[in-house]
This record gives structure tokens, C-alpha cells and sequence, in this order.
């Protein structure tokens, strides 16, 4: 077992001190710079630890219970990413939506492949610029402002989307662009949001809740498919459209009340401020964790003074840059947009009736909630490594499954690509979905989450938009009509990223943000992470 002193860059190296059965060392090894008002000469982040860690989930839940509550209700606009995702490709399989912006192809009506691309792509250009744009601005007017100004933004792109006349493509795919701005500031001001109120051992389950309020969305949309996609008339599309007014309205309503970071206005010296809502989130021994936060601070400070976008590709920063970039790459490798995003209208091409095609769309997306309902357990229980990982290993082996069973056109086959389809639902959700965003958020050290996590949005959206671009050329039976072979090119990915992650996407569980500086700065494997004490 590795040990490694917590001593920042270009500081005096810590001095040795044995440690105790917990494998805690005192902190007054951490020399803080002569500018600090204050010097860590007690057991601050040592004290903090033990007091995070000595808690389970549940008795966190019980003991910070209006903590995840207000995380529960910042991660409410994600629900709007994953419902405009589904509604985007699930209208493609409504006659009326097909109709209204799509031609007669064969004698049906059909949405060309280059705007189907556009509509499924546009918002993730939107969420890029939305993700780099709340990095900077949560940091200047915190987070819940940028949840009301991402809310504010959203209503009017919707109210473009729901008058948008008949055969205007161009003005639904602007209102498109602007509201996938908003969703890329909603979901990286969430992500940050619940990694900054939320004690240690509700980390994971908290900032898990973004993908499971993702994962809701989609099921809300594809519900909504089935409710109104057989009608004749515009409101076949309309509504769904106005849907999307309820949850911008919710979180205005709702924000003013709702705390604000603790860490964001103690990096503001709103000290006062920040104490206050230390208090109000349930943390019993105010002095101890606004203490912990202000040492933390001071110690990262140390490492790297920059708060700037180029920092995050700097040091140890850069290692983490790249994780929380690469764990959104790693879903979208894994096909996640090919089975999950594509799957009522991927069961209309493998030759199912339209009705069935929408339950079978409502079923991955209810299996895909009851997955990430598994994940906010297994996340503490078994960890992020080792769940990222099988995650992976599983989406492999499912999309190698849909590519053999589509050799063959029977109905048998058709059902087996069916009942894949379902399978990576549940092992997908029940992983690589929520674990991304556990992972992205905790891997950035403090005082750069929002950019760190700005960034994992920005390509999120932007391999989103890839796959959105090219999977309807693979798919479509007026150009590649690759249908379930489709399989084989993500399987293969899939192998590639499972790879990747056994050697580099490192365990996280029941660290403090000040053990991470640590590792990072130590330069640990992301194998030997779980393994290693940090001495203070």
C-alpha cells in the first residue's frame, strides 16, 4: 500500500508522521503560503475526513437530508436535456411530424437524413457553447444564478419551437441551437452544484441524480410519443414541444429559495454567507467543515494560483481534464445514441408496426430509470472504477449481440435486437450512464469544477452531435440501411474504450476533495488509487 505526503508543489517536503489505524496523518504538514490569513495548525482535514467517511448513505440521506433534497431539485433541469434528446428522434417515427418537415419518399413521408442530423445535432452544438459558457459564469454569479439564467433562456427557445410554422426547418433548428444552450448550462451547474453541497459519502449518489433525472426525461418524452404521435394534426408534435415550459418554471420558482455553494461563496469570501449555508444543508460542526473548505482551498491555491480555462490543461490538472473528457467519449463509444437515442425508430426499420415500436421505446427508457435507480446503490457499494468498467464490458458485448442478430431477417432476429436493446438499456443506466457524471465531478479539483465540468458538457454535446450527424447515414434505408449492423462498429469502439478505462479512469470512492489534490499531484496510477493512504 502506497503512502504519499500532502504537500503541495514547489513547497517544503513534508515531513514523516506515522500514521493511524485509519491511515490519517496530522495536516500541519500542508504549508500554505504567507499570504493566507491563516495557518493550518490543527486536524482540520483530517477531523473533516473522519466525520465524512464515518457515515454511511443512508445515515448521510438521514442526517443531510435537505442537502439532497436541494441537489434532488438542482438536477431538475436535467431533465430537460434527456426529454429534448427523445422527443428529437421520437418524433421522427410521428406521420404527422414526418409530414409537416419531411417529403414523400416511396410513398411515405420521410424527414431527409441531413435534417434529421441538423434537429438531433443542433442542440449539442448549443450545449458545447452553453457548457464553456457556465464555466465562466457560475464563477461570477454562482451556481443558481446560472440555473436561472440557463431557465430564462430555455422558455424563449421553446416558445420559438411550439409557434414554429409548418416546413420552416430553419427556424425549429434555432430554436433547437438555443435551448441545447440552456441544457448545457443546466447540466454542468448541476453536476458542480451537487458535488459542492453534498458530504462524501452522498457524492456519488447526488451527482448520479443528473443522469437519472436524464434518464426520466426520456422516459417522460417517449411517453408523450406514445400519448400523442398517432395523431393527425400538429398537436401530434406541438405539444411535446410545450412540455418543456413545466421544469424552467419549476426551477425560477424554486431558486430563490434554494442555497447557494458553499465552496463557490468562501472562493468569494462571502464567508458569512457560506457558513450560513453550511448550517442550513445539516452540517453539525459548522467551524470543522467551513474550515476544511477554506484549508482546501488554500492547498489548491498552492498547486496552481490560475482559474482559467488554460489551467485545466496544466500539471496534474491536465490528467484530470482528460478523464472528465473522456468518460463522455466512453458513453458515446459505447452506442449509447445508436440503441438508446435511435430505438423507436431503429424498430420501425427492423420492420415493427409503429405502436409497437413506441411501447418498445417507453420499455428501454423505464428499464433504463430502474437501472440507474440500482446505480445510486452499487455506486458506494462496489465503486466507480470497477461499475464504469463492466459497464463498458457489457455495451460491448450487447452491441456485438444486435449486430449478429440482425444476419438475419426473421422475426425471431427482429425480437432478439429488441431484447438487446432492452439489456443495454438496463446495463448502460445502470453504469456508464450515471457514472460518467459521478466521475467528471469529482475527478476536478475545486477551485476549477466549473470549467472542468464546463468542458466534460462541451464534449459531451460535441461527440452527441457526432454520432447524431452520422448514425442516420448508417441507419436510414435511403443511404448505408445498415440497420442493426450498426452493432459492429460500436462493439468494436466499445472493446477499445473498455481498454482504455481498465488503465486509466481511476476509484474515487470515500475521497475528500483534498485527497484527490493529492493523488493527482502524486502522480498515483489510476490502478492504485483505492490502494494508496494519504499521509497529512
Amino acid at each position: 500500500m502506497s503512502d504519499i505526503p500532502l504537500s503541495p508543489r514547489g513547497a517544503p517536503e513534508a515531513r514523516s508522521i506515522s500514521p493511524d489505524k485509519s491511515g490519517y496523518f496530522e495536516p500541519d504538514m500542508v504549508e500554505h503560503l504567507a499570504t493566507e490569513p491563516f495557518q493550518p495548525n490543527d486536524n482540520t482535514l483530517a477531523l473533516a475526513a473522519a466525520e465524512e467517511k464515518a457515515i454511511s448513505p443512508y445515515e448521510a440521506i438521514r442526517d443531510y437530508h435537505r442537502a439532497f433534497l436541494w441537489c434532488l431539485f438542482c438536477c431538475i433541469g436535467a431533465v430537460l436535456w434527456g426529454y429534448d434528446v427523445q422527443i428529437s428522434s421520437g418524433l421522427l417515427s410521428t406521420p404527422r411530424f414526418r409530414q409537416d418537415f419531411g417529403y414523400s419518399y416511396k410513398g411515405e413521408y420521410v424527414v431527409p437524413a441531413r435534417w434529421q442530423s441538423a434537429f438531433n445535432s443542433v442542440g449539442s452544438v448549443g450545449g458545447m457553447f452553453g457548457g464553456i459558457v457556465v464555466g465562466w459564469l457560475a464563477d461570477r454569479i454562482g451556481r443558481r444564478g446560472a440555473l436561472a439564467v440557463a431557465s430564462c433562456i430555455s422558455i424563449g427557445s421553446v416558445f420559438m419551437q411550439f409557434f414554429c410554422p409548418p416546413h420552416n426547418n430553419a427556424l425549429l433548428l434555432v430554436g433547437k441551437l438555443i435551448n441545447g444552450f440552456a441544457l448545457g448550462m443546466y447540466i454542468s451547474s448541476a453536476s458542480a452544484y451537487c458535488a459542492e453541497v453534498s458530504p462524501v459519502a452522498l457524492r456519488g449518489i447526488t451527482t448520479g441524480l443528473v443522469n437519472l433525472w436524464i434518464v426520466f426525461g426520456q422516459f417522460l418524452a417517449n411517453c408523450v410519443i406514445q400519448g400523442l404521435g398517432s395523431r393527425d394534426n400538429r398537436n401530434a408534435y406541438r405539444i411535446p414541444f410545450a412540455i418543456q415550459w413545466i421544469f424552467p418554471a419549476i426551477m425560477l420558482a424554486g431558486l430563490p429559495f434554494a442555497p447557494e455553494s458553499p465552496w463557490y461563496l468562501a472562493r468569494r469570501e462571502y464567508n458569512d454567507q457560506a457558513r450560513l449555508v453550511l448550517k442550513v444543508l445539516g452540517t453539525k460542526d459548522l467551524d470543522l467543515h467551513f474550515r476544511q473548505i477554506q484549508e482546501t482551498i488554500a492547498l489548491e491555491d498552492h498547486y496552481a494560483a490560475q482559474t482559467t480555462y488554460t489551467q485545466c490543461f496544466k500539471g496534474s490538472d491536465r490528467r484530470r481534464t482528460i478523464i472528465a473528457l473522456m468518460v463522455f467519449i466512453l458513453q458515446q463509444i459505447s452506442g449509447v445514441i445508436f440503441v438508446l437515442g435511435y430505438s423507436t425508430y431503429f424498430f420501425q426499420l427492423a420492420g415493427f408496426a409503429t405502436s409497437d415500436s413506441f411501447k418498445l421505446g417507453v420499455g428501454v427508457t423505464a428499464i433504463g430509470v430502474f437501472g440507474n435507480l440500482t446505480a445510486l446503490y452499487s455506486v458506494n457499494k462496489l465503486g466507480r472504477r470497477t461499475l464504469f468498467l463492466w459497464g463498458m464490458i457489457g455495451c460491448t458485448i450487447i452491441n456485438f449481440g444486435i449486430g449478429f442478430s440482425s444476419i438475419s431477417n426473421t422475426k425471431a432476429a427482429r425480437w432478439a435486437e429488441a431484447v438487446f436493446t432492452l439489456i443495454f438499456g438496463l446495463i448502460y443506466q445502470g453504469s456508464i450512464g450515471p457514472l460518467g457524471y459521478v466521475i467528471f465531478s469529482e475527478v476536478s479539483s475545486a477551485k476549477l469544477r466549473s470549467k472542468t465540468v464546463g468542458l466534460g458538457i462541451c464534449v459531451n454535446s460535441l461527440c452527441g452531435m457526432l454520432a447524431n450527424i452520422i448514425i442516420p447515414y448508417l441507419v436510414n434505408p435511403d443511404e448505408a440501411n445498415l440497420k442493426g449492423r450498426v452493432g459492429y462498429i460500436f462493439g468494436g469502439l466499445g472493446l477499445l474504450g473498455s481498454i482504455w478505462t481498465w488503465f486509466y479512469i481511476p476509484e474515487t470512492k470515500n475521497r475528500t476533495v483534498d485527497e484527490l489534490d493529492a493523488l493527482f499531484e502524486a502522480k498515483i496510477s489510476s490502478r492504485k488509487f483505492a490502494k494508496t493512504v494519504v499521509d497529512r
